[in-house]
């Protein structure tokens, strides 16, 4: 009996030690697999103290301006500026936004910091019209002939200049400063409406409407450099009023091919002097 309780006995441990064996296999095998998540998931989660470049702003800015979402590039560029509050493209990101928005002395307040911080064509200007639609024409002048100062191939410098001079009532000196402007950018809708508005303030009703038609032929709703300012279809109208001209698109007449002749000749220049 003794002989047959200690080969049960004997078996019996045999048995419990297999078992336990398979336990503490079966526990190694699933150790990996449970660690595994855990270890995955605390390396491809972005940290609590994630901070975006102050480049990562201006791409984002970059991208809200293009679709014109003046609002979300307030907020960005507010946001972004709370981290990095040296960033003068920031600021003048935040600007032109605020330009846009009619905020025009928040925008010059915003550029006086800026532009001393990093001085570029681009800021003048953008200042230059933000003095310009609060009609402060000597400074937005200043800021035109600063900005052709440091690039005079920089077509904005000249595109402002024009609008200033167009607004002082030198009619001459606007159109001038206007094909100088198309010179650099002959494609560029706003030159051509400027140079339309110059040309109506000279008495020339058919090159005023050739250029104003020009213009809207390239772009028919341009953004304006702030709101409330008359868009070419308006301009237009104005200048079909004040000339006693038909609603309609006349045919070139005898005196509207001079005007004609001027706007062609002027593209092909340009295009001849970039091959």
């Amino acid at each position: 009996m003794n002989r047959c309780s200690d080969t049960h006995w004997t078996r019996r441990n045999t048995t419990l030690r297999a078992v336990i064996v398979l336990i503490c296999g079966f526990s190694l095998l699933l150790a990996p697999a449970a660690a595994a998540p855990i270890t995955a998931s605390i390396s491809t989660s972005p940290s609590d103290n994630y901070q975006m470049k102050a480049s990562g702003y201006e791409q984002e800015g970059m991208a809200l301006m293009a679709v014109r979402d003046w609002n979300g590039l307030i907020n960005l560029t507010s946001e972004g500026l709370s981290t990095y509050p040296d960033e003068a493209e920031l600021m003048c990101l935040k600007a032109y936004a605020l330009r846009k928005t009619g905020h025009f002395q928040e925008a010059v307040d915003l550029l006086n910091v800026a532009i001393p911080l990093d001085p570029r064509p681009a800021r003048y200007a953008n200042r230059g019209y933000a003095f310009l639609a609060m009609g402060r024409t000597n400074e937005a002048l200043e800021d035109a002939e600063q900005a052709i100062l440091l690039n005079s191939s920089y077509s904005s410098g000249q595109g402002l200049k024009a609008e200033t001079l167009l607004a002082m009532g030198d009619f001459p000196a606007a159109l001038a400063s206007a094909d100088a402007a198309l010179a650099l950018e002959p494609e560029n809708a706003h030159y051509w409406h400027v140079r339309g508005n110059a040309l109506a303030g000279l008495g020339d009703c058919s090159g005023a409407f050739v250029s104003l038609e020009y213009s809207i032929s390239l772009k028919n709703e341009y953004d304006l450099p702030w709101p409330g300012l008359p868009n070419a279809s308006t301009d237009l109208a104005r200048v079909r009023s004040a000339c006693m001209m038909p609603q309609e698109t006349p045919a070139p007449t005898q005196a509207a091919l001079p005007a004609l002749m001027v706007v062609a000749a002027l593209v092909v220049a340009v295009a001849e002097k970039r091959k």
